[in-house]
C-alpha cells in the first residue's frame, strides 16, 4: 500500500494504482547482466543492494528463480559487501548459496518488519508472510552465521508506531538473534500517497487526518515527529542491547515505503512489482 517503488510503473505509462500490484515485470536473464556488469565493473568497498525497490524474494521468485540466479553469480566471486532486504521466508531457500557467499564476502540480510500484529500487517501488506515466518528465517540463517538486521521501516505514524507494539518487535528481534535494528518514518511519494492516503481514511479513519496533515503535500513526516520516534527507538534498543548508532550514519537499505538508499554500488535486475515475498 506504502511503496514507494509505485512511481517506477509510471515511467510504464501505468498510472492506475492497481496495476503496481496486478501487472508484474520479470528480468528473465537478471543473472546473465549481472555476471556482465560485475566482470567489468570494479565494484571495489562500494554496498550491491538486492531489494532496495521491490523484494527480491516476491511470489515470482518461486517460479521463475532470478534472486537465487544472481546469488549462484554472487557465490563465483569473493570480496563483496552485499546486502538483500526482503519480507519473505523464501530466503531460507537458499541458504546454501547465502553460506557460500559468507565465506568469501561480507553478506547481510535485513527483514523488513513493522508489527507483529497478525490482522495488522494483513491490511498492510496483504500479500507478504507473517511475521512469525520472518522471525523464524532469521533464526534459520543466523545459527547458519549470516548476519540479520530488522528493518522498522516505515513507522506509520498512528498505525505502527504505539510503544507497546514497538517494543514487541524489538523484543522478538533480539530473541530471534538480530544484530541490528533500524527504523524510518513513512516516506510518500506522490505516486504512493494517492494510494495510501484514500486507504488510511478507509481503514485507519483516527489516523487519517494525520496522516493527511504530514502527507498531503509533502514526502517526509516533520522532523518532530522523527525526534518523537527517535528517543523512542533508542530507549527501547538500548534496553535490549541493539546498537544506538543513527540511522543515516549506517549504509542501511531502503525498503518500499522509505526514504532513498543510502547504499551504494546497487544494480537493476531481477522482478519489479509490489507482490511481497510468501
Amino acid at each position: 500500500m506504502y511503496c514507494y517503488a509505485r512511481y517506477t510503473h509510471e515511467f510504464l505509462e501505468l498510472r492506475d494504482p492497481i496495476d503496481f500490484e496486478r501487472r508484474i515485470f520479470i528480468k528473465r536473464q537478471a543473472a546473465e547482466a549481472l555476471a556482465r556488469n560485475l566482470s567489468r565493473t570494479a565494484v571495489g568497498k562500494d554496498q550491491i543492494a538486492l531489494g532496495t525497490a521491490t523484494d527480491p524474494y516476491q511470489p515470482a521468485e518461486r517460479k521463475f528463480g532470478l534472486t537465487r540466479s544472481m546469488l549462484e553469480v554472487f557465490a563465483q566471486l569473493g570480496g563483496m559487501n552485499l546486502s538483500i532486504t526482503t519480507k519473505s521466508a523464501l530466503i531460507v531457500r537458499d541458504l546454501d548459496l547465502l553460506t557460500a557467499i559468507n565465506q568469501h564476502s561480507k553478506i547481510s540480510v535485513n527483514f523488513s518488519l513493522i508489527t507483529l500484529n497478525r490482522k495488522l500487517q494483513r491490511m498492510l501488506e496483504p500479500r507478504a508472510p507473517r511475521p512469525s515466518l520472518r522471525l523464524g528465517a532469521i533464526r534459520q540463517l543466523t545459527a547458519a552465521g549470516i548476519r540479520c538486521n530488522v528493518l522498522m521501516m516505515p513507522m506509520i505514524p498512528g498505525i505502527t508506531d504505539h510503544v507497546d507494539a514497538i517494543e514487541q518487535v524489538i523484543r522478538a528481534a533480539r530473541q530471534a538473534g538480530a544484530t541490528e535494528v533500524w527504523w524510518r518514518s513513512l516516506f510518500l511519494k506522490p505516486a504512493a500517497a494517492r494510494r495510501f492516503i484514500p486507504f488510511a481514511q478507509e481503514n485507519f479513519p483516527g489516523s487519517a487526518a494525520r496522516i493527511n496533515d504530514y502527507y498531503g503535500r509533502h514526502v517526509y513526516a516533520p522532523a518532530s515527529y522523527d525526534e518523537y520516534l527517535r528517543e523512542i527507538f533508542d530507549r527501547l534498543r538500548r534496553k535490549y542491547g541493539f546498537a544506538l548508532r543513527r540511522e543515516a550514519e549506517l549504509a542501511a537499505p531502503a525498503v518500499a515505503g522509505t526514504a532513498a538508499s543510502i547504499s551504494q554500488g546497487s544494480f537493476n535486475f531481477g522482478i519489479v512489482g509490489a507482490r511481497s515475498g510468501t
